[in-house]
């Protein structure tokens, strides 16, 4: 589009659509930078609302992409950039989405250092046993749960991008051996990374068996679809622990359910799941080798400014016909 390729003159009017609840604070600004905005929430995990204003004019939209599949796409004829309050783009990415000319782009880079938190929280739950002496506590027993030492246990990264390095720089503190695996390796590791190794995907197999500590931070793809299942679920090192704060669509719900109660795997912490929020009726609830955590690894107190930091530059940038931040490209997914 014309506007991503050179700065012009007049400001472009913003008409912009908001299917996402804001506090009156970054509203304030929006409206700063913005002729029209008109506003219909649509509530994480609930029913598409109807829309009740005419969008003919709107030219963004704000939504949460991993949510919305821009089904209002023809009542906004005028849409040309969609940017989305996660990183994540699992609805939006749909194919009438993608052969379609409109820009999207995400929170990239907003949420690192809150999952690598989270994560490194999980990783320690996991070994010292936290898990079952909440349980304990519960009853009053008194029970010495199993534990094991992060020193120099080894964590795999699958999905090696700026979530995994937050989280191997903060495992390094504990002094834990890291792989980091990723699709591109490119020239491989810097002297400033934190990881010890990083190897390609088409060396998972090796990941698998070496990791105490399995730690996926997949984006949502064709090729991540089911990407733990039976057949590598069997390959990891028995008595490891599995932790997903990436996609829920990575991992085959099944197959880890079987790899848990047949005590291959010691435990699992899930932040992401297949249907969320998880159903109350999903053995996940009761297991006692499994963390569920409700896809909170992101948050932050700090989190929506900085979602409403990147989005008003961009905001800014759109007005004047400037390169958007956190583009995604439509076919890798990220």
């Amino acid at each position: 589009m014309s506007f991503q390729h050179q700065i012009i003159s007049e400001p472009i009017p913003i008409h912009l659509f908001i299917r996402y609840k804001l506090a009156d604070k970054y509203l304030d600004r929006i409206r700063e930078i913005c002729k029209e905005v008109i506003i219909e929430p649509w509530t994480y995990g609930h029913p598409e609302p109807k829309i009740t204003h005419d969008l003919t004019k709107c030219n963004v939209v704000l939504t949460l992409g991993l949510q919305d599949p821009l089904n209002i796409i023809d009542q906004v004829p005028n849409l040309e950039w969609v940017q989305s309050t996660s990183v994540g783009l699992d609805a939006l990415l749909n194919p009438r989405v993608k052969e379609s000319s409109v820009l999207l782009t995400n929170t990239k880079g907003c949420t690192s250092v809150p999952i690598a938190e989270h994560t490194v929280a999980l990783i320690s739950s996991l070994s010292r046993g936290i898990p079952m002496m909440i349980r304990n506590q519960q009853q009053q027993k008194w029970e010495l749960p199993p534990v094991m030492d992060l020193e120099k246990a080894t964590v795999g990264i699958v999905g090696y991008g700026e979530i995994g390095k937050e989280i191997a720089k903060r495992c390094k503190s504990f002094d834990m051996n890291i792989i980091g695996c990723k699709k591109h390796v490119g020239k491989g590791k810097t002297n400033d990374d934190p990881a010890d190794a990083i190897v390609g995907l088409n060396q998972i197999d090796d990941v698998l068996s070496q990791a105490d500590f399995l730690v996926l931070a997949l984006p949502s793809t064709d090729e991540t679809y089911h990407f733990i299942n039976k057949e590598r679920l069997e390959k990891m090192k028995k008595g490891s622990f599995l932790i997903n704060v990436g996609r829920g669509n990575t991992i085959a719900e099944d197959d880890l359910l079987s790899s848990l109660q047949n005590g291959h795997l010691t435990g699992a912490a899930l932040d992401v799941f297949d249907v969320e929020p998880l159903p109350k009726e999903h053995p996940f609830w009761h297991l006692e080798n499994v963390i569920v955590s409700p896809h909170h690894a992101y948050y932050s107190p700090k989190t929506m400014d900085r979602y409403m930091d990147l989005f008003i530059e961009n905001l800014k940038r759109f007005s004047v016909g400037e390169p958007l931040l956190n583009v995604v490209n439509k076919e890798l997914g990220y």
